[in-house]
């Protein structure tokens, strides 16, 4: 089988010939790899191509997660309601909240923010993406979004998001009116460009720093009607935050695809939603806080990264459905090395 197709097999909560491997790379590690400044990596479409299309050429015959894709970290969809600052070498910020949520609208993609510039990348990496990586249907029928619950943190502030919760709730359900449109608009957008959507993913961190009943009323309604929208397509949803608290919940979304953090216990999701969703992840790329372990993508030694992920296998690939990746993406000057070891331990350990 083709890394494309375990991963869909495996998607569906199939088993395929063995457990696929997904590395999951962002700017943030990309960059540093292809000796870029982050914000040359941001905002430059064809440094930002030739950084993603180095990392391929570096991992012949592997699919990335998400691959080739216009990569703008949080910039997209909160642009159109937010000034943005952009550093030299680290993450664009948002230096300028909104304060009233009955004066916004939802974005039009093709006019404005941050979105044309993100569907003119598109475009680009699209005109020429090389021949050898069409076979991972990068670019054909994807899409990216911010969830709504993450896009209405950011604009507003999560501060005063999650205080607002309590003191007016009224006004949060404005907000993530709103914010739910931006991500359906944009999804949309990329379609026009994408083609009708094969897959998609939907990066919505915010939700673990909320309590399941608030999660109930002002979260997962709004993100169920982003995977609504899309019916035909495998949707992916993205939170690398701690939402065990919420795994009663969150198959509510309606997902295809579950990326969990590194602090949940495999063991422990496997069991919970393991047999109603595909799980993808989630060696920690990073120690987490108060953690002393070196077992991380990026400090351990190899022979680490080969049992931690032989201990994740062992647990994921029972009845199928998982997808070996990282909980987050991987840090900035992870050496090669123990990419490997990440995916060669499928080919050790991943046999069904």
């Amino acid at each position: 089988m083709t890394p494309l197709e375990r991963f869909k097999i495996a998607a569906r909560r199939g088993i395929p010939d063995q457990i696929p491997v997904a590395p999951f790379a962002t700017g943030h590690f990309i960059s540093k790899f292809a000796g870029i400044t982050e914000k040359d990596y941001w905002w430059d479409p064809v440094q930002k191509f030739n950084a993603q299309v180095k990392l391929h050429d570096q991992f012949p015959g592997v699919m990335f997660y998400p691959g080739i894709w216009p990569d703008f970290t949080i910039v997209t969809e909160c642009s159109h309601f937010c000034e943005i600052y952009w550093p030299a070498d680290a993450s664009p910020q948002i230096i300028k909240h909104i304060s009233d949520v009955h004066a916004i609208e939802p974005p039009d993609p093709w006019k404005d923010g941050f979105m044309p510039k993100m569907l003119e990348t598109y475009r680009y990496m699209q005109d020429h993406l090389p021949k050898n990586l069409r076979e991972f249907e990068y670019l054909d029928g994807f899409a990216t979004t911010l969830g709504p619950t993450d896009i209405a943190g950011l604009i507003m502030g999560y501060p005063t998001f999650l205080e607002k919760i309590y003191t007016n709730p009224d006004d949060i359900h404005t907000l993530m009116k709103v914010t739910t449109e931006t991500a359906i608009r944009s999804l949309k957008a990329q379609e026009q460009v994408s083609g009708t959507l094969k897959r998609f993913i939907v990066f919505d961190d915010i939700i673990g720093f909320i309590s399941p009943k608030h999660f109930r009323e002002f979260s997962l309604p709004y993100i169920k009607q982003v995977f609504a929208s899309f019916p035909y397509a495998m949707g992916i949803f993205h939170c690398d935050a701690n939402s065990t608290h919420l795994l009663e919940d969150i198959m509510g979304i309606g997902m295809d695809v579950f990326n969990f953090g590194p602090e949940i216990d495999i063991r422990y999701i496997k069991e919970k939603i393991g047999s109603k969703v595909c799980l993808l992840g989630n060696m920690m790329s990073l120690p987490l806080k108060n953690s002393p372990s070196s077992r991380t993508l990026k400090e351990a030694t190899p022979e680490e990264v080969d049992e931690t992920c032989r201990e994740l296998i062992e647990v994921g690939m029972v009845g199928g459905g998982y997808i070996l990746s990282t909980g987050s993406g991987i840090a900035g000057g992870t050496p090669n090395k123990n990419i490997w070891a990440m995916i060669h331990v499928a080919e050790k350990y991943g046999k069904y």
